[in-house]
């Protein structure tokens, strides 16, 4: 028990300062926190047999993480910084009764999009203008403010990633508060408890802007 409380104590101190490193980026703190589930395919039908396997795989579900990266830089500006955690689904017993885990799915915390981003558009973001939302509208003719603007363009973007797509529960996105960003962010660490070889597992670090340590001794 003693030796429980003492790593779950080192994992409480990492946590902290993942948390330090992100509020505390040069290029601001997150401002946008997304869930991508991959459960549909990019037209919100089912999965054929070998990509929904491909579900299971955190090699692949890196892949969209930097496609998905690559999205929004080009799309709303290069230096945005960009966080990710992968989670798993609850694991579920089979009709044989064998234990199955559960598929993967990412949270990704965004930083801010300025207002020239959208006033003077890329090449990449022009098209997504265009798109329609959720109720069928093309995104230019919603009468929203500068940053509900920025919330459907951001939705469009990273829909263009082939593991989201159409089907609305493809992808939750929303703004949050600075004063509730921290708690946001810790939320995606939950799986990250009492075992400190879980943290290799949970954070993207080659696809998110804080350093990679060179050992956990960096941490505690």
């Amino acid at each position: 028990m003693i030796m429980l409380t003492q790593e779950q104590h080192k994992v409480d101190k990492i946590k902290s300062l993942l948390w330090r490193q992100t509020a505390e980026h040069p290029l601001g703190m997150p401002v946008y926190y997304a869930v991508l589930y991959y459960g549909k395919s990019f037209t919100g039908n089912r999965l054929d047999t070998d990509d929904y396997h491909k579900r299971w795989d955190r090699g692949e579900v890196i892949k969209t993480h930097r496609f998905v990266n690559r999205l929004v830089r080009k799309a709303f500006g290069e230096d945005i910084p960009i966080w990710w955690s992968i989670e798993r689904h609850k694991d579920s017993i089979d009709e044989e009764g064998n234990t199955k885990k559960g598929s993967f799915h990412s949270n990704c915390y965004i930083g801010a999009i300025s207002d020239s981003a959208i006033e003077l558009p890329s090449p990449s973001l022009m098209p997504l203008f265009y798109k329609e939302d959720e109720s069928g509208i093309p995104i230019n003719m919603r009468p929203v403010d500068m940053e509900n603007l920025k919330l459907l363009l951001l939705n469009a973007c990273i829909r263009q990633a082939k593991w989201v797509g159409k089907h609305p529960d493809a992808l939750s996105l929303s703004s949050i508060p600075a004063n509730e960003m921290e708690q946001t962010f810790y939320y995606g660490l939950k799986d990250f408890n009492s075992k400190l070889d879980g943290l290799t597992s949970i954070i993207d670090w080659n696809n998110s802007s804080f350093y990679t340590p060179t050992n956990k001794g960096d941490y505690l």
